[in-house]
């Protein structure tokens, strides 16, 4: 065989181990965003199975199968059910027991300023139609609310006449762990879940992913940004859901000891290694005095926060752990 023969089949060969190396190391990505949670619901990832469709279709599956679990609004849901139902004592699932401990154990950390039975109050706050409840309403609905009341096991419940509970604070982030173990379990290179502003980003290689904090007063502005590895990151802010009557902002995260909108916190950001905790310590953190508030975060590892409040003066102040300083960024 003569030598430029050799030449031309090696180059083959190399043209061919080159296609076929591109071929085991190529990868898919694919973003797309749903209503689901009663939010809009962001699901991105990178993987090298060409299904990369059926992979995200899974992952909106559990947000489905886990909402039939913890939806407040949803008739078909177990917490619907227990909400709505004429028997005092219902079972209850592993995954409504795990969330329910969870806000147990922040129910006495706070103070008892966060609080999952808090439903009788939200529910007679009209933010749509900018309605203030009438006072004697509200002392109404409180006597309707305390985490104290209820009781639980890992089978049952207890959930005394004229209770109920919501766990829009602490459900999402639940959700948003579960989707995350499925991305380890499916071996996804790389993905992140955004619920409503709730996040949790994930790769296989230590990544580090940048992230802005929105300016409570200003929507087109940034007031930090961070630079952070796999972990969490939650936000809760008087700016999602509000009205402003009298020069008053009346927002959303409500003081059940008070019955009115939770002061003087305007934004609540927590990084922590799962959104579980995150989700549910911005809502506590919120509802707290802000100096209290960090010292409850600072008895968790690995979490870190910054709360932007404002003092008697008006003046805006921002208390952040120590430990956020590493991921502050340019």
């Amino acid at each position: 065989m003569k030598r430029k023969e050799y030449i031309n089949i090696l180059i083959i060969i190399l043209l061919l181990s080159f296609s076929y190396y591109r071929y085991i190391n190529r990868n898919y990505s694919i973003n797309r965003t749903r209503f689901l949670m009663d939010t809009q619901v962001e699901i991105s990832i990178t993987s090298k199975n060409k299904n990369i469709e059926q992979q995200l279709d899974k992952a909106f599956s559990i947000i489905e199968l886990y909402d039939n679990i913890f939806s407040y609004y949803n008739p078909n849901s177990l917490l619907y059910h227990i909400n709505n139902s004429d028997s005092l004592h219902i079972r209850i699932n592993d995954d409504l027991y795990n969330v329910l401990v969870l806000a147990g154990d922040l129910f006495y950390k706070s103070g008892y300023l966060y609080d999952v039975t808090i439903a009788p109050l939200s529910d007679i706050w009209n933010f749509d139609d900018e309605i203030i409840p009438d006072e004697l309403l509200i002392k109404q609905a409180q006597n309707m609310v305390g985490f104290d009341r209820i009781g639980f096991t890992n089978e049952y419940i207890y959930l005394p006449e004229g209770m109920k509970i919501n766990l829009g604070s602490i459900s999402k982030g639940y959700i948003i762990d579960k989707i995350i173990d499925y991305f380890i379990e499916s071996n996804i290179l790389e993905g992140f879940v955004n619920a409503g502003g709730d996040l949790r980003f994930y790769s296989n290689d230590r990544r580090k992913w940048r992230i802005g904090i929105q300016n409570p007063r200003d929507r087109n502005s940034i007031i930090m940004s961070l630079r952070i590895p796999d972990m969490a990151v939650v936000t809760s802010g008087d700016y999602e859901r509000y009205f402003i009557n009298n020069d008053i902002r009346y927002h959303h995260i409500l003081n059940p000891l008070t019955g009115f909108p939770a002061t003087p916190t305007v934004s609540v950001t927590i990084l922590s290694q799962n959104a579980f905790l995150a989700d549910a310590l911005s809502t506590a953190a919120f509802v707290m005095n802000p100096f209290d508030a960090i010292e409850l975060i600072k008895t968790f590892n690995d979490t870190e926060a910054v709360i932007y409040f404002y003092d008697d003066e008006g003046e805006p102040i921002s208390l952040k752990t120590e430990g956020i300083k590493m991921y502050i960024s340019d």
